[in-house]
């Protein structure tokens, strides 16, 4: 039992370590979050994780002049946002309002962006928190 507190001592030392050194450094405003698109790969909800399996259908981009610009599957949207140190806010946003299908994650993609609050970058991942939800998307 010692062994394991000591070794598992160990590997969060190790890992803070390799954070501390750029391996994993978290970025937050404007410079991390623009220049391209980004794509959910997935949604962590209250019931569970959803895994995004069109990650083209769900996609972000931030553009200049606190412009942005969504798809949420079959749906199109266009707001602004605002972005402070970590804090991520999203104006309201105007959207197609299409019936994307009985399986489509459209709304739960959009409570989360609409809700933001927070926002992280680690490398190519950006991260979005909201009281409803976390979304996970790749460049």
């Amino acid at each position: 039992m010692l062994f394991l507190r000591i070794r598992g001592c160990a590997f969060a030392l190790s890992m803070s370590f390799v954070t501390a050194c750029g391996g994993g450094g978290v970025m937050t405003g404007p410079s991390a979050v623009k220049g391209g698109i980004w794509k959910a790969q997935s949604l962590e909800l209250r019931v569970g994780l959803v895994a995004i399996a069109r990650p083209e259908n769900y996609t972000v981009e931030f553009r200049d002049a606190g412009k942005l610009a969504v798809k949420a599957d079959c749906n199109s949207c266009g707001g602004t946002y605002s972005l402070s140190g970590d804090s991520l806010q999203i104006g309201p946003m105007a959207c197609t309002r299409a019936f994307c299908g009985p399986t489509s994650n459209d709304t739960a993609f959009l409570d989360i962006l609409t809700n933001a609050r927070t926002h992280a970058v680690r490398g190519l991942e950006l991260t979005i928190d909201s009281p409803g939800g976390v979304a996970r998307f790749l460049r």
